[in-house]
């Protein structure tokens, strides 16, 4: 039981990991002026979740 917990607390310590490294990458580009217009930004979005799931498939 005990290392269950250990487990869940294990992956939820580097899921918030991950997530600050991303948060940091994002304001890094931000600051260097890597920004996309919103309308290009959401292409983006749905052409590289178009390609994870032609992937997974």
């Amino acid at each position: 039981m005990e290392a269950a917990i250990d487990n869940r607390v294990k992956d939820t310590l580097q899921g918030n990991e991950n997530l600050m490294r991303m948060l940091d990458r994002g304001i890094d580009d931000m600051e260097a002026g890597r920004e996309l217009p919103l309308d290009e930004a959401f292409q983006k979005i749905t052409e590289l979740r178009d390609k994870r799931r032609n992937a997974r498939a």
